[in-house]
């Protein structure tokens, strides 16, 4: 087990907190670091689901959504709500 496997979001806005987040946006992506330091990215739907499917709560995922001015980035504290969110 790697030495980075517990993350620390607390510096980050939690996807939960977003009031809208477009998920499945087009210039909406994702990001996975898994417990094994592979790092997986989503840009399509299918992509996007499948991220989430496969992410455990162990995992640091990352939603990565461009705000007016500046790139937001938020932590999905909540994945059965990020499933849900997508669910096609």
């Amino acid at each position: 087990m790697p030495g980075f496997a517990s993350f620390t979001t607390s510096n980050l806005r939690n996807a939960s907190s977003a009031a809208r987040l477009p998920w499945l946006g087009r210039s909406v992506s994702l990001l996975c670091v898994d417990t094994t330091g592979v790092v997986h990215q989503a840009k399509t739907d299918s992509e996007k689901r499948a991220l989430l499917a496969s992410a455990t709560s162990r995992d640091l995922v990352l939603v990565a959504w461009p705000g007016q001015l500046s790139q937001e980035i938020y932590a999905v504290d909540d994945l059965r709500a990020a499933r849900a969110a997508v669910k096609g």
